[in-house]
């Protein structure tokens, strides 16, 4: 039965390595794509592009945890379905002997189910967090002055 544990122990790693090379990095701040861009009347009067972009900046910078949490939630998301991934290839990996099949069966399976649940969790977090980050910018904005088209 030892025997078992440690297979699915194995089965586990196994599936884990695999999630980890699916994963992705995250890019450093200064190369990452803006999450959301405003959509701003420019055609307003008395719109200066210098100042609005200096505006958008710092509205962004307020709104800097929210992004934080929507890209680590879509991190997280997206790890959790590469382990998930990773563990349903691992139960179908096919090794020699009943034991050794059952517990790397085992061992895939609870990777794939830990993986769903983190996937999950991460998108609902991402999804909110993204939400209130284009609140912060949009609501920064508005009170800056800009007419804001939705």
């Amino acid at each position: 039965m030892a025997h078992i544990g440690k297979l699915t122990s194995i089965g586990v790693a196994f599936a884990c390595g695999i999630a980890a090379l699916l994963s992705s990095p995250s890019l450093p701040r200064a190369q990452e794509e803006p999450l959301y861009e405003p959509l701003v009347d420019r055609d307003a009067r008395g719109f200066k592009e210098g100042k609005y972009a200096k505006d958008l900046a710092f509205c962004r910078n307020r709104a800097l945890p929210q992004e934080r949490l929507a890209r680590e939630g879509a991190g997280q998301a997206v790890g959790g379905a590469a382990l998930a991934t990773a563990g349903n290839i691992a139960r179908y990996m096919p090794v020699p002997g009943f034991g050794a099949a059952q517990g790397l069966w085992a061992g895939g399976s609870a990777a794939e189910a830990v993986g769903s649940a983190a996937a999950g969790h991460g998108a609902m977090t991402a999804e909110q967090a993204m939400q209130d980050y284009v609140l912060v910018v949009n609501a920064c904005l508005e009170r800056r002055g800009y007419l804001l088209l939705r």
